[in-house]
């Protein structure tokens, strides 16, 4: 319990000390200068990601085990996830931290060599090759702090209402476009995490419409992906990743993690499919996706019963990939600590910083109600400077 604490305080303050000292200083250059703005949001963020790699793979010990393809941090991409736990995005950073090292000339399943993706040497190089977003439902926005960052580097919502997240797919898909700016878009298409109660709905749906019942994934939702799929194939879209996550004992929910039920190792496999290889047709896109959700359900069968995963292509196992140093992930580590220090300093010490804290909030709270967020201010001030 006292571990569990420990990491998600860590975790949460660290959002709130890097909310109120460096987002927000920056957010207001997106009213003079829009694509600076992006830039420096979106190295805070590629620079805060460093953090929960080293606080749970130094401070806690998780082990990270990746198979399959490196992710090439060089294109635009849709990643693809079961959702296994509420607390799987936790990991993706981790995750991705070590997929995307992949020396020059590495050629992956898809039978396609890889640009030159050489080890970072730097964390200015780390920094420079982020760019992730997620596909969020819609609540997630309104969380102080977390929620606030995440409205800030325009990820993509959705409110599982087909005429509304369709305005927000072509805002965010014209937002990036008119920017010219490459990034890489985490999806779990089964929409919710593989609880108990989630597993029986699933269940229920698969006899309701004759499907093949399920174990160890859910039937993927597939109308948000066709859409996102097409639509960012007209705005450059290089390929897709599918990831399967799993663990050795999974903490399903976040107060999981706060009572210390921290998995210690998690395991992910990779692998990339060139969008040349993906079918262009609405119906079948969605077969594309049940495929590989099918594939899931049997390289996790594979996973838990005989302790790896299964290429099916191949049939076989997927190769095992050296994890990256973790020298940058601390390097991010002691940055985030000097930044949680002078957070309590100048929140103890400073009136003026006490005030710039609560209007802050009072901010946000508005912002995000009578706007719907600031990623909507983002999208409407970047349509008028380049009007």
């Amino acid at each position: 319990m006292a571990l569990g604490l420990l990491l998600c305080t860590a975790w949460y303050y660290t959002i709130l000390a890097g909310f109120f000292i460096l987002y927000c200083p920056v957010m207001y250059l997106m009213f003079f200068s829009h694509r600076l703005y992006r830039k420096l949001v979106d190295i805070l963020f590629s620079l805060w990601e460093l953090y929960p790699v080293a606080l749970f793979q130094c401070c806690f010990n998780t082990q990270l085990h990746h198979f399959g393809d490196f992710v090439n941090p060089d294109e635009k991409t849709i990643i693809v996830m079961n959702h296994r736990t509420r607390v799987d995005w936790n990991y993706v950073w981790i995750a991705l931290y070590h997929a995307t090292q992949n020396p020059a000339g590495e050629i992956c399943s898809c039978k396609q060599t890889v640009e030159d993706t050489r080890e970072p040497s730097s964390a200015l190089d780390v920094l420079g090759k982020s760019k992730i977003k997620f596909v969020l439902k819609d609540e997630i926005k309104t969380i102080p702090g977390m929620g606030w960052i995440m409205q800030l580097n325009f990820f993509l919502y959705v409110k599982r209402n087909w005429r509304e997240d369709q305005v927000n797919l072509s805002q965010f898909v014209d937002y990036y476009s008119k920017l010219n700016y490459d990034y890489r878009l985490v999806l779990f298409p089964e929409g919710t995490d593989l609880s108990d109660e989630n597993r029986r709905r699933s269940a229920n749906f698969a006899a309701a419409n004759n499907l093949q019942n399920y174990k160890f994934v859910l039937h993927p939702r597939t109308t948000g992906w066709v859409a996102l799929c097409s639509r960012l194939r007209d705005s450059g879209l290089a390929s897709v990743y599918d990831i399967t996550i799993a663990y050795d004992k999974p903490a399903q929910t976040e107060m999981d993690l706060l009572r210390g039920k921290i998995p210690m190792h998690v395991y992910f496999h990779c692998k990339r499919y060139s969008i040349n290889k993906l079918p262009k047709e609405d119906t079948d896109l969605k077969i594309w996706l049940n495929d590989r959700w099918r594939e899931k359900e049997q390289s996790l069968y594979k996973f838990h019963n005989e302790g790896h995963f299964v290429d099916l292509e191949y049939n076989r196992a997927p190769q095992y990939r050296t994890p990256r140093p973790l020298f940058v992930a601390k390097l991010g580590f002691i940055f985030w600590t000097i930044i949680d220090v002078l957070f309590l300093y100048s929140l103890v010490n400073s009136v003026l910083f006490q005030f710039w804290v609560l209007y802050h909030c009072f901010l946000f709270i508005f912002i995000t109600w009578y706007f719907g967020g600031f990623h909507n201010i983002q999208y409407k001030l970047l349509d008028k400077s380049l009007v």
